[in-house]
């Protein structure tokens, strides 16, 4: 049945050594110096393995009386010897030991198969002290490489050098899962691309194993047109845990192929060495980390370029939602908050040279920085218009030209706008805003409802305007929608009715607290989660001098 394996009663002859046989799963030799030795992901263990497919408590060995036994710990991928499922047997020199679906060690007597070591070991002791530099020397580089150009041409030079090729390509991975040359050698080659059509590459990077030309497989058409009579490829492979809890993701974890390295020979000479082969692979393992950490690295500074120029954005518009202006006969609370970093709200104070308290709130369609940029163009626009004295019924009318003149996209803003006089007249025009509230000082409310279209899209159209004449202690609220579109857990909207609920019950009608108390209900509302959408207010509380003076 399964006993096609080496003779179980076979006694060692010195200490036994595991060894992995891909250093990117498993790396560095295993010593059984013990009578008996755990294995598995649990950090208590004699031999920890960091890998998502090994149990915490996978399997133990026993070294008892020169005879090796492996048993498994009812491990969830299982203990394999030469691919055969086992629970407690005996392992003999030269047996595959396999923990789950990936990790395996060859079981040797103390005789080196690792890369350094058969570079240290082997007879042919000068071809391996080479070998033995190159790894060095590729370690060192790689440690001090930070830029991915420098990491792609220190595994080249390595590779051709190792395999004593004539020519060398890494290719890697682009963001369409295309295969795209990354560095040639030598560097001056006319056709930098040729590795990317490789079916020696695609295959290595297919199988995720080295595959060189040899007996089984003999060059390709294209390589003999180019002059290649031998060649090898070799995959650039990271190892990658997942995301959650360990004991749910045995399984999940797996290889990443980056791309893979290409070298070739123009004239057919001495066979590619195992030993050969083995020091490409340490080096290619070595590679795709150094590859990897590379990419992130360009990645987090691009992040870091980003987050700055973003922090600048936000400064900006900080500045443009500045504090409200002070009047005499007003007081005023403003509130703006984006749900990115920057938004597209916005909310503006001023006092005109007529004497007139121009306020305004708008919300422009979108989010981020496409609606920010449209904000601080119109927040610019109504500056300018209050400056030269236009009247509050011509504003929407000349914002809504110019921003269809300057606007891409069809990007459009909800405004409505307002000049307030100290006798109490307040001219107000609302263009497809949400509507706003006065709070009257006998406790009545009235609803100002939009008298036009949004800006920015449609043309030939007409806006109209109201006067209102406030009352001493009146409170006028303008409020964005994402305020009024905060939803609850079961889809429901606070709305109008929200605002207008928190006005009815309010005693102290302080700007302040009349916005809190809006800002903590809508907040409530959503069960605590954060808005969806940028939220804006704007209270303001007629107070003419005289009654200020009485108070």
């Amino acid at each position: 049945m399964r006993m096609v394996r080496k003779n179980r009663d076979a006694t060692w002859s010195s200490q036994p050594f595991l060894l992995p046989r891909d250093p990117s799963l498993a790396r560095g030799r295993l010593r059984v110096d013990s009578p008996v030795l755990l294995i598995g992901r649990d950090p208590a263990s004699d031999i920890v393995i960091s890998h998502p497919t090994v149990s915490r408590r996978h399997a133990k060995l026993e070294w008892n009386s020169g005879q090796l036994t492996v048993e498994d710990l009812g491990s969830s991928g299982g203990t394999f010897i030469n691919g055969v499922r086992v629970r407690r047997e005996r392992l003999a020199p030269g047996d595959v030991l396999r923990l789950g679906p990936s990790i395996e060690y060859a079981v040797g007597v103390g005789s080196a198969s690792t890369p350094l070591a058969l570079a240290a070991k082997r007879e042919t002791a000068e071809e391996e002290v080479k070998h033995l530099q190159v790894l060095l020397d590729v370690a060192r580089a790689l440690n001090a490489a930070t830029v991915l150009d420098e990491v792609q041409e220190i595994v080249l030079q390595a590779a051709v050098r190792i395999m004593k090729a004539d020519r060398g390509s890494v290719v890697l991975f682009d963001a369409l899962g295309q295969l795209r040359t990354a560095a040639v050698f030598p560097p001056d080659l006319s056709d930098g691309g040729w590795a990317e059509h490789s079916s020696l590459l695609e295959r290595a990077v297919r199988e995720r194993k080295t595959v060189c030309t040899g007996e089984e497989l003999s060059p390709s058409q294209s390589m003999i047109l180019r002059g290649a009579a031998m060649a090898v490829a070799t995959p650039l492979m990271v190892a990658r845990r997942p995301i959650g809890a360990p004991e749910d993701a045995s399984f999940v974890a797996g290889l990443e192929v980056l791309g893979g390295v290409l070298v070739e020979r123009s004239e057919r000479g001495q066979a590619f060495s195992r030993n050969d082969l083995a020091v490409l692979e340490s080096v290619a393992a070595d590679t795709a980390s150094a590859i990897d950490s590379a990419k992130l690295y360009r990645e987090a500074r691009e992040k870091a370029k980003i987050d700055h120029e973003m922090g600048l954005a936000r400064s900006i518009q900080a500045a443009l939602l500045r504090k409200p202006e002070v009047v005499d006969f007003a007081e005023t609370y403003a509130f703006s908050q984006s749900a990115r970093a920057v938004g597209g709200d916005l909310v503006h104070t001023m006092v005109r040279g007529d004497g007139g308290f121009a306020v305004a709130v708008g919300d422009v369609s979108g989010k981020g920085v496409s609606a920010a940029l449209i904000m601080a163009m119109v927040q610019g626009f109504l500056g300018i218009l209050h400056e030269l004295g236009l009247a509050v019924r011509e504003v929407p009318d000349v914002v809504n030209r110019n921003l269809s003149r300057y606007s891409v996209g069809n990007r459009f803003i909800t405004l409505v706008a307002g000049v307030l006089y100290a006798n109490g007249r307040l001219e107000l025009a609302n263009a497809g805003h949400a509507p706003v509230s006065i709070l009257r000082r006998d406790g009545r409310i009235e609803t100002l409802n939009p008298h036009g279209p949004m800006l920015g899209l449609l043309d030939g159209v007409s806006w109209e305007w109201e006067e209102v004449w406030l009352e001493p202690d009146d409170v006028v609220v303008m409020v964005s929608d994402g305020l009024t579109e905060s939803f609850s857990a079961l889809g429901e909207e606070f709305g109008l009715e929200g605002v207008q609920g928190v006005l009815e019950a309010q005693d102290d009608r302080s700007p302040v607290r009349v916005g809190q108390a809006l800002l903590e209900a809508a907040s409530r509302h959503r069960g605590g989660r954060e808005a969806s959408d940028d939220v804006t207010l704007l209270v303001l509380r007629y107070r003419p001098p005289a009654d200020a003076a009485g108070g």
